[in-house]
């Protein structure tokens, strides 16, 4: 749920069957789509069940979240409310959305000194690529911006804007900013460019074998991420509003766009997620 507090703000309440995780968010000029949702439905509600996936898979133990693709920090701050020894560690190249993602950690003082924002784009290599902002007639800010112009064609009537951002692979990234602290859990929602993420990402699965929510949508390569599930050992969960779908090649779905990767080794960890959200099990 959510209270309206004033004007543009409104305190985000993700209720928990001890303490309710809460934190102030903003909808500037009433133009923050992914806001609107929150403010009308409750995060609950948002991408069902993810929110409630990311509260389980980020309370306990101390580490590293990474937020890819975080727009205006809605599931940063979800992180960073639901485990105070989380570092979360978000990355948005697009400056303007960017900046409300700071003023939004700026409204969460308790919350703010344990999430860390970088402008760089996650992806394959290391230097700099365009990047596809997309626009929409509602003046919206662009949820659906992408490295892969074929995705910004594809949204929105194909109108977009473009400009250069500096890209770095997750490896490359790790080696300058992680040190020691272990990754908990990746999500991944970067707009078809995700199979390039996973690419540049392949000696911090192996090592921290996180657990990773990413989003696949039409049309999108899923080849790299078929073959680094195969070669890591991670087991598949398409994530519908009421089940877990166990499938053994990643592909699109319609009722569940978002996907959990699990490590083998932490099938348990399914299981408890079933019975903590009452979903189901199932097979594809």
């Amino acid at each position: 749920m959510a209270r309206k507090l004033r004007n543009e703000l409104f305190e985000v309440v993700y209720p928990c069957p001890t303490n309710d995780i809460s934190f102030t968010f903003m909808n500037r000029d009433d133009l923050d789509f992914i806001a609107g949702q929150v403010w009308e439905h409750g995060l609950a509600a948002y991408e069902a069940p993810t929110p409630g996936l990311i509260v389980s898979l980020c309370q306990g133990a101390k580490g590293a979240v990474l937020d890819i693709g975080a727009n205006t920090g809605i599931f940063s701050l979800l992180a960073a409310a639901a485990n105070p020894l989380a570092e979360v560690f978000a990355f948005e190249p697009l400056d303007h959305v960017r900046r409300i993602l700071d003023d939004n950690l700026s409204l969460n003082p308790s919350i703010s000194p344990h999430v860390h924002v970088h402008a760089c784009a996650l992806s394959n290599c290391i230097g700099s690529a365009r990047f596809f902002e997309t626009v929409n007639d509602q003046g919206f800010l662009a949820t659906s911006s992408s490295l892969e112009v074929s995705h910004a064609r594809s949204v929105d009537g194909g109108r977009f804007l473009d400009s250069e951002v500096e890209t770095v692979t997750l490896d490359a990234w790790a080696e300058r900013h992680l040190g020691e602290l272990p990754v908990r859990l990746m999500k991944i929602d970067v707009e078809t460019h995700e199979y390039a993420v996973i690419q540049g990402a392949a000696a911090v699965i192996n090592r921290h074998r996180p657990m990773i929510i990413l989003e696949v949508l039409p049309g999108a390569e899923v080849g790299p991420i078929q073959r680094m599930v195969e070669a890591e050992r991670y087991l598949v969960f398409s994530i519908t509003p009421t089940s877990l779908r166990q499938t053994f090649r990643l592909h699109y779905s319609s009722d569940a766009t978002n996907h959990l990767l699990c490590p083998a080794e932490q099938t348990g960890r399914i299981f408890r997620l079933l019975r903590q959200h009452r979903l189901c099990l199932e097979l594809d």
